[in-house]
């Protein structure tokens, strides 16, 4: 998935990882690029500062569904739940 430059105004932005915890985590940023097939099925997403550079859904329904990506590379946790690499960071729209 890449950034558009279309009208649509619902981005992604990190607040803390799952747990809460905020160390290392670049909070406030807006979710710019995700892979959900990338490093063999456990994401890559890069995060920006500006709003002109992140990914936009038309909805928060898209939005969601691109937070709950599950790759088809990895399916699965090891636990044997849905495996969502972005649900490692807690988000919200804006």
């Amino acid at each position: 998935m890449r950034a558009n430059t279309s009208t649509t105004h619902v981005r992604l932005v990190l607040v803390s990882l799952a747990d809460g915890t905020t160390d290392g985590v670049p909070v406030g940023c807006y979710l710019a690029a995700y892979d959900p097939e990338g490093n063999d099925g456990h994401g890559v997403a890069s995060w920006t500062q500006d709003p002109d550079e992140a990914l936009t859904f038309a909805t928060g329904a898209e939005a969601t569904a691109c937070y709950r990506t599950v790759p088809h590379a990895r399916s699965l946790r090891a636990d044997g739940r849905p495996n969502q690499p972005l649900t490692m960071f807690t988000v919200m729209l804006a």
